[in-house]
């Protein structure tokens, strides 16, 4: 398959194996409010020119706990859509249809149910959260309709997912692993806690994965603290990072903890370096920590500074149709679309059979977070970037 590169048109296209590919969608309005949250619908043109009709069912976290990530997700996919719709060599037309998770496991498979029973999505994208992808794959495999997880990070996604689950972005294995390296060759650390939201797949797949490298590498988890997400007071477990004084503290949580925790321990004293994975990515992360968030690494699939020239063609475009700059949420959600399409294009037609045994065999698939290829574990290979919180935005260090 030949290399694949984005350009400006409209927005920016892809090549599709010659083929120039461009992602969006077009517009539509709210329907009823379901079970699992509002439903919206998304309708590109009507089909013509023999084309045929993709309908992808997006499983997302419009509203809740971190809906931020999903409303990011959904304007990626959307600015995606928009431009293939528009482009008349594409092949097909995509139909996007929303359905509100509400951040809630058990709302995500009721979700995946309907986007599947009622839409007659031939393919699902989503969810952003590990826990509500965990919950959505029994639903897939029953289905026989392909899942695209284009955020969710915990290994057991595509591990228990069986032939009709796939992931775009890194797993925690990797992250966990990359960010346990840097610990110990960039810090020089030897000592680390370890600290986890208790009952969240993500986070725990995350400390056992960082505590296998960094113990491997001659480090020392000296201890293993817990939270949930539903807590706003962590003085005791500050108290406890005060006793221990590793190293390094290892907080893979997500952001609306993370600050508050981070900015807790500053006011106490606590000056060692917190480390974290993408689920630091998000802008409300400043405001919880304050000016105190400054100066602790973690690592991402995409950052808004990166100089890599897909990167910046993907900002530029963001930008213009949005009036901010996007986050890692908006640059995977426009990249499912991109492994989507292509593989709907060599399926040549919106079946969910043809489209999963396409998904197989994606291979060299530029997107703007690193090139694609699917392996036989339903898994890819992707760089990371580390960035640093700054006061009021990370900062990128690099990509590797």
């Amino acid at each position: 398959m030949t290399q694949r590169s984005l350009g400006t048109h409209l927005l920016f296209a892809l090549s599709l194996a010659g083929l120039a590919v461009l992602s969006g969608c077009g517009g539509g309005k709210p329907a009823e409010k379901s079970g699992a949250g509002k439903t919206e619908t998304k309708t590109g043109e009507a089909p013509a020119g023999g084309k045929f009709t993709l309908t992808i069912g997006c499983n997302l976290e419009l509203t809740g706990d971190v809906a931020p990530w999903g409303q990011d997700s959904k304007k990626g996919i959307d600015l995606a859509v928009e431009a293939i719709n528009a482009d008349p060599k594409s092949p097909f037309k995509i139909e996007c249809i929303y359905e509100d998770n509400l951040s809630q496991a058990d709302a995500s498979k009721a979700a995946i149910r309907k986007l599947i029973q009622q839409s007659k999505a031939q393919v699902v994208v989503g969810s952003v959260g590990s826990n509500r992808s965990l919950a959505a794959i029994d639903v897939a495999k029953d289905e026989r309709v392909p899942m695209v997880t284009h955020a969710s990070t915990n290994v057991d996604i595509t591990r228990k997912g069986g032939e009709y689950v796939f992931r775009i972005c890194f797993d925690d294995d990797f992250q966990g692993q990359f960010m346990a390296r840097y610990a110990l060759k960039d810090l020089q650390a030897k000592t680390c806690v370890a600290v986890v939201d208790k009952g969240n797949a993500y986070s725990e797949g995350l400390v056992a994965s960082f505590k296998k490298e960094f113990e491997a590498g001659g480090g020392k988890v000296i201890a293993e603290e817990a939270y949930q997400s539903k807590d706003n007071d962590f003085q005791t477990l500050v108290t406890k990072l005060r006793t221990a004084n590793p190293d390094c503290v290892w907080l893979p949580g997500y952001f609306p903890n993370v600050g508050p925790i981070i900015k807790q321990a500053r006011a106490a004293g606590f000056q060692k370096k917190f480390l974290g994975g993408d689920g630091w990515d998000d802008e409300e992360l400043y405001k919880l920590g304050g000016p105190s968030i400054k100066g602790n690494p973690f690592c991402n699939h995409f950052d808004k500074g990166d100089t890599n020239a897909k990167v910046k063609e993907f900002v530029e475009a963001y930008e213009k149709k949005y009036g901010k700059k996007p986050g890692a949420m908006a640059a995977l959600g426009y990249d499912v679309i991109l492994v989507v399409a292509d593989a709907a294009k060599r399926a040549g037609k919106a079946d969910p059979e043809a489209i999963k045994d396409a998904l197989k065999t994606v291979k060299d698939i530029e997107t703007v977070c690193g090139a694609v290829t699917m392996g036989a574990d339903h898994e890819v290979t992707k760089p990371a970037v580390l960035l640093e919180t700054g006061e009021t935005d990370h900062v990128f260090m690099k990509r590797q």
